[in-house]
């Protein structure tokens, strides 16, 4: 009887120990979806919550739309055209903690699987972009829809040619989760512009 409780013990202690280690074992990326939105106005945001796996609402870019995205924690990204903002810094009034890493290139999205150690993100901030109508002052993100390709002074080659943005990991507004995003279209099949797609995945 004493051999059968020591045995029965000692499977309990190695199950026990085999569910701990489990436990502390890294759990990857959660299940990657996908998601299209349409950004081809030049003046409205499509405000995206990572959570909810939806757009949440748009908004114009003017000082009153702003203001009132600004002071909402229900979205973690905004797209316009190839205009990203995150809910962060300059984009929110109720000190969201929003933000964006940008992956070095040889880190790939199936190959991410954690935040890497050093991991900074950068939150949103006020510049100014010149187009043909000027220079005019934007809040957004660092992160880009696509990249452009340039030529050897780093001017924009025209008519311009998109280049694949590096893999993202974005903050939530509420700073508690991160989320791997690889953009994988910015032309829809007949070449119009401002057709989003990207693929994207919880971290933690």
């Amino acid at each position: 009887m004493k051999n059968l409780v020591y045995l029965l013990t000692a499977i309990a202690i190695i199950s026990f120990s085999a569910c701990s280690d489990d436990d502390d074992e890294p759990q990857g990326a959660g299940e990657t979806l996908s998601k299209s939105i349409d950004a081809s106005s030049k003046t409205t945001w499509n405000y995206f919550s990572f959570a909810d796996s939806t757009v949440v609402g748009t908004g114009e870019e003017s000082d009153s739309d702003n203001a009132s995205w600004f002071a909402r924690d229900d979205w973690d990204i905004a797209i316009c055209r190839y205009y990203i903002r995150t809910n962060s810094g300059a984009a929110t009034s109720i000190s969201s903690k929003g933000g964006v890493f940008t992956c070095p290139e040889a880190l790939t999205y199936s190959s991410l699987d954690a935040v890497p150690d050093t991991a900074s993100f950068v939150v949103d901030q006020v510049i100014s972009v010149t187009g043909h109508s000027g220079t005019t002052e934007k809040i957004q993100s660092e992160a880009q829809v696509i990249q452009f390709k340039t030529d050897e002074n780093g001017d924009k080659v025209m008519p311009p040619v998109y280049l694949q943005s590096p893999v993202y990991i974005f903050k939530t507004a509420d700073g508690e989760s991160t989320y791997k995003v690889l953009f994988t279209q910015y032309e829809d099949a007949d070449g119009n512009t401002g057709a989003v797609m990207f693929d994207y995945a919880i971290l933690y």
